[in-house]
């Protein structure tokens, strides 16, 4: 099987988890040909190449799946006729593209480009399900499987035993943005307002041992300025506790990114509840969910408690976990099995079972909600 993939990136190397799984799948033989093409140029003036260049490639390389990861910038060009040439190329191969951000119904909606290329390819995967899914299938996408985010591998290598440490720089630490949205109507600007509220309480509460990072905080006497997106794991390790600052979408199971880094550097983690997401990760063990702020600083102080606090054992079973399962490499070596599945398969009975979800979960049950428009 050869894959031909559309990087959301100037470069391989912006996709760079991505793009050596790949590469790597290719050693364990669960690929036979890999071929990348980044496809943001430097500047939305200069001219999209990217269709060209692989109707160019697929000519030559006939791949067997071909995949448009984060397929959803704004500056996209129509990708219909590009699809269509391509399936006269290569009739027989899967088409299989993905979202890394939350859409809403009414405001910051799903890009035309997005909305085209689920149209016109075999399968979909979404970082979060419910409405959300819902929405595009009303659109026209079809055969939408949950994947959501997971940590890079390359970006954030395991930390090794002798750097955990019951001496911290911080309490508690978060990593957020403060969103730039000012419509008071888009689902986010409830999250921007709550995710201040939040901030603004871990900073009267516990004072100069907390630390915020990211943009938009200026004037708060917490922030600690920007931070490089591969410094996270860095801070993490510093601080006795994390704070994720609320996914940006209450749609089932949508989580950024920012989870599972933290996860994955072996933070006592705190986060917003949304719906489904304790299907992933074990709640008050892997994580510590909360549904309104009170119980957010409840849980911190629990977590600060020295009994916990001075026991790293649960902390370091949590990293093992995460990254045996929710790497990025975990994320393509899954979607290419189900790629591979659904060519062999080509039936209308074939669904996807996803295997990471916690032991013991119920798949027949949970894939009511993780995989939607199969009977379409």
């Amino acid at each position: 099987m050869k894959l031909l993939t559309f990087l959301q990136g100037r470069e391989a190397s912006d996709q760079i988890g991505y793009h050596e799984s790949s590469i790597r799948l290719v050693k364990e033989g669960a690929l036979t040909g890999y071929i990348s093409i980044p496809y943001l140029t430097s500047c939305a003036s200069l001219p999209f190449t990217a269709y060209k260049e692989g109707i160019a490639i697929a000519k030559e390389y006939r791949p067997d799946l071909i995949f448009f990861q984060f397929f959803h910038a704004s500056f996209i060009p129509d990708p219909q006729n590009f699809f269509q040439e391509l399936r006269k190329i290569v009739p027989k191969a899967v088409f299989f593209v993905s979202a890394g951000d939350s859409f809403g119904r009414w405001t910051r909606k799903f890009p035309q480009s997005l909305i085209a290329a689920s149209k016109a390819s075999d399968l979909t995967f979404l970082t979060g399900m419910g409405g959300m899914a819902d929405n595009l299938i009303k659109k026209g996408g079809k055969r939408i499987v949950l994947m959501p985010h997971g940590f890079c591998p390359i970006r954030f290598p395991a930390f090794e035993q002798d750097i955990r440490s019951t001496e911290y720089e911080w309490d508690v630490v978060c990593v957020a943005n403060n969103y730039r949205t000012r419509n008071p109507f888009s689902y986010i600007y409830k999250y921007k307002i709550e995710r201040i509220s939040e901030i603004n309480a871990l900073a009267k509460r516990y004072g100069k041992k907390f630390a915020i990072f990211g943009r938009g905080w200026n004037g708060l006497k917490n922030w600690q300025g920007e931070l490089p997106f591969e410094k996270q794991g860095e801070v993490y390790k510093k601080s006795a506790v994390i704070v994720g600052g609320r996914p940006g979408g209450g749609m089932d199971y949508y989580l950024s990114d920012r989870e599972f880094i933290a996860l994955a550097c072996g933070g006592k983690f705190v986060e917003f509840w949304t719906p489904r997401v304790e299907k992933i990760f074990q709640n008050d063990f892997h994580w510590y969910l909360y549904k309104k702020k009170s119980e957010m600083l409840k849980k911190i102080d629990f977590l600060l408690g020295s009994s916990v606090k001075n026991s790293d054992a649960q902390r370091v079973a949590t990293q093992e976990y995460v990254r045996s399962k929710h790497s990025q490499y975990n994320r393509m070596a899954e979607m290419i099995k189900i790629a591979k599945e659904f060519l062999e398969k080509r039936s209308k009975k074939y669904r996807p079972k996803l295997n990471f979800f916690l032991p013991g979960t119920n798949l027949d049950i949970e894939m009511r909600y993780a995989i939607k428009g199969w009977e379409l």
